[in-house]
């Protein structure tokens, strides 16, 4: 069960835990009422977000902050919960499960269990999306995640170790986790890979964006992308009609960006969103 802290009304819960349709609809019973509250999944907490205007079965974003960080700066730092609301999805933060911070000063500050063999926090996240899922109206073909340093290389596990669960995932200033697991079936699901000039893990971003094309079979041949203050672009072309996106900005460094690389990042990772729901 999880505990409810509201941090405003809290929408209505259903009472049941449904499953979802075949086509990727919610049920019948979940809800659409914009939510802002604190659920936790055995102790590990994470904010919802419900916007205004959700008319039916709504797509759900998990951000997942950096390491050393919590879901409320992520929040701030991320802008998803304006967007989310502009473009009429759900959106939630969890928090990370390592506790290796050790400043009483940062008492929410935590990192990802994201190792191979380590399946604390890949089974938290599967709570998350499974609790949300119970309770409110989410389009189950439109699970995302997008992960910022320590939280894309958790996106990077989830990819691998929960596929067959999402859509396309993104990572800004992350890396891989390691590669894939032997012996886990991996759905070749799109990936994009964000990162800076200045940003100092930007090799460890492009090993994991090689390590992923190679995971999922993908063509060499590039197609150029451009945008605000973007260095380079390319989408390559994958199998199962996979993509994978590889965007480095001119400007900037490891943390979250602001200004017009923060609007491209939102939107660019938002069109792959769309463009890749799970089949």
């Amino acid at each position: 069960m999880c505990t409810v802290f509201a941090l405003a009304t809290p929408a209505t819960v259903a009472a049941a835990e449904p499953a979802p349709s075949e086509n990727g609809s919610a049920p019948a019973a979940c809800s659409t009422a914009p939510t802002s509250v604190t659920r936790e999944i055995a102790g590990q907490p994470y904010l919802l977000r419900v916007p205004n205007g959700l008319t039916g079965p709504a797509p759900l974003l998990v951000a997942l902050h950096g390491g050393g960080s919590n879901p409320g700066k992520h929040e701030r730092e991320s802008g998803w919960t304006g967007f989310a609301g502009q473009q009429k999805f759900i959106v939630a933060y969890p928090q990370g499960g390592k506790d290796d911070i050790g400043d009483p000063n940062r008492p929410d500050d935590r990192s990802w269990y994201y190792e191979n063999g380590d399946r604390r926090d890949v089974d938290f996240l599967l709570g998350v999306i499974a609790d949300i899922q119970a309770n409110w109206c989410v389009d189950t073909k439109r699970v995302h995640l997008a992960g910022h340093s320590n939280g894309g290389q958790m996106t990077s596990r989830m990819a691998c170790a929960a596929s067959p669960q999402l859509g396309a995932v993104a990572m800004y200033a992350g890396g891989s986790h390691g590669g894939c697991e032997d012996g886990v079936p991996v759905r070749k699901l799109s990936f994009g890979f964000f990162t800076a000039d200045n940003d100092f893990t930007q090799p460890t971003v492009f090993a994991a964006h090689l390590q992923w094309r190679g995971t999922i079979g993908c063509s060499n041949n590039a197609a150029t992308e451009t945008g605000p203050d973007v260095a380079e672009g390319f989408r390559y072309s994958c199998e199962q009609g996979a993509n994978v996106v590889w965007r480095k900005y001119k400007a900037g460094g490891h943390g979250w960006p602001g200004g017009n690389p923060g609007v491209d990042l939102r939107n660019r990772i938002w069109q792959l969103f769309q463009n890749h729901p799970l089949p």
